[in-house]
């Protein structure tokens, strides 16, 4: 029954009373994972924090004619579309990334990660949207990776 399924779908032995004990830790991790467990209300922000928005943007490097955004190349970028729109600053990080192209064929890269720390009002927000549409234009790119979530900071 369930133990000889559990046993098929992991190398672990499975011996009598360990499966039911790995399930319960299966299920705890699971809600754990997706937010359910412990679930109570976020803690307050700290003192000297404000409510923001934390941009992370996924720039691939490789060109479709299989060359590959150079570093001079990033830097001109970064220093004529990154700085006059985030001024207060930013970080970038070296990375990198695998997607499925539209193709479908997978395709790992080295990638730039630009972390933006912004307000949440309008004006950041579309900034961050014009360098995606820059980069996509400027380097031949099917696409660049937005993640956006709520923080807090303080500086």
């Amino acid at each position: 029954g369930r133990a000889r399924t559990l046993h098929a779908m992991t190398s672990w032995p499975v011996r009598p009373g360990r499966a039911r004990a790995r399930g319960i830790v299966a299920a705890l991790l699971l809600l754990t994972a997706t937010g359910c467990a412990g679930g109570g209300p976020a803690p307050a922000p700290l003192p000297g924090t404000q409510a923001l928005l934390r941009s992370e943007l996924y720039f691939g490097r490789l060109k479709p004619d299989g060359s590959v955004v150079t570093d001079a190349e990033w830097r001109t970028f970064v220093a004529e579309q990154v700085v006059p729109r985030f001024p207060d600053g930013f970080t970038v990080l070296d990375a990198l990334g695998q997607y499925r192209g539209r193709d479908g064929r997978i395709i790992a890269e080295p990638t730039k990660v630009l972390l933006i720390v912004h307000g949440p009002d309008a004006r950041p927000r579309a900034s961050v949207q014009e360098l995606r549409d820059v980069y996509r234009q400027l380097f031949q790119q099917e696409s660049v990776l937005l993640i956006e979530n709520p923080a807090h900071a303080g500086f």
